[in-house]
């Protein structure tokens, strides 16, 4: 059964922990730019046999923000990526881990990868924001928005340094893109704030970064598609996301790369694209 429990890490981070089979690989879930855990509510009942990890980043859902001293120093995706590890430790969560990240979260899971690969069983990203799309796109200043001044400073400019020059060993892997098109949908005051990019641009832009994203991670690495979703495939396409994760234990499990039966896919809405 699902809990909520409060972790004290020098500030307090609300941790959600289910158990699952005691031989099971531990699953762990970093969400998206200011998004609390419920975001992967419609993905948790698919996984019922893993052992799941949710959790908020300070300032987000139901976690404390950051102290004062703390609030205003910034932080980058490394340092995100260390306090996961730090929060991981303090539970005694046991390693090695499948981890799972969405968007902005996908960015941290990459760096947690690269900088303490030896937890990392296997790397689901679901439509992960590339290091080109952060670098040209406007972000906000906090983790959580204006509207929560103890959540993380974001230092965007360190962050693309670091993820530069991070290298994720080659851990079973998928990219899970949104369904291309989904850009198309903008309305024309959101597509304003991209200009002089055009929709149709930031689409391609964004199915090539993730073809991309997925070559990079080397011959254990997954390209799947999904069919309808937009950006939050978690509750777009939920069984899906299951789907890739369920993949990437069972890849571990057996230290082989990612696959997923063509049926399960046609099931749960999704197709695999080659990685060249």
């Amino acid at each position: 059964m699902r809990r909520f429990e409060t972790v004290d890490i020098g500030y307090e981070l609300s941790v959600s922990l289910s158990p699952g089979d005691d031989d099971s690989i531990p699953v762990v879930f970093i969400n998206a730019l200011g998004t609390a855990q419920d975001q992967w509510d419609q993905v948790l009942p698919r996984l019922y046999l893993h052992t799941v990890l949710t959790y908020d980043r300070p300032g987000i859902g139901r976690s404390d923000p950051l102290p004062p001293h703390l609030a205003d120093q910034p932080r980058t995706i490394g340092a995100l990526a260390d306090e996961l590890r730090q929060l991981l430790d303090t539970l005694g969560i046991s390693s090695p881990h499948v981890v799972v990240g969405h968007s902005l979260g996908a960015l941290i899971a990459r760096m947690y990868t690269a900088r303490h690969g030896s937890h990392v069983a296997g790397l689901v990203l679901v439509d992960p924001t590339t290091r080109q799309h952060l670098a040209e796109t406007g972000w906000p200043d906090r983790d959580g928005g204006t509207d929560s001044p103890g959540s993380s400073l974001l230092d965007i400019s360190a962050s693309i340094t670091e993820l530069g020059t991070a290298i994720p060993p080659p851990v079973p892997a998928v990219v899970l893109a949104s369904a291309p098109g989904r850009w198309l949908r903008l309305t024309p005051a959101q597509a304003a704030e991209y200009a002089p990019r055009t929709p149709e641009q930031l689409d391609a832009q964004w199915q090539d970064g993730q073809h991309r994203l997925a070559a990079s991670l080397g011959p254990h690495a997954l390209l799947v598609v999904a069919d309808w979703a937009g950006h939050h495939i978690a509750t777009d396409q939920p069984e899906l996301v299951a789907a890739c994760i369920t993949a990437a234990v069972a890849a571990a499990h057996g230290a082989r790369p990612v696959s997923i039966p063509a049926a399960q896919l046609r099931y749960a809405g999704g197709s695999c694209r080659t990685i060249e």
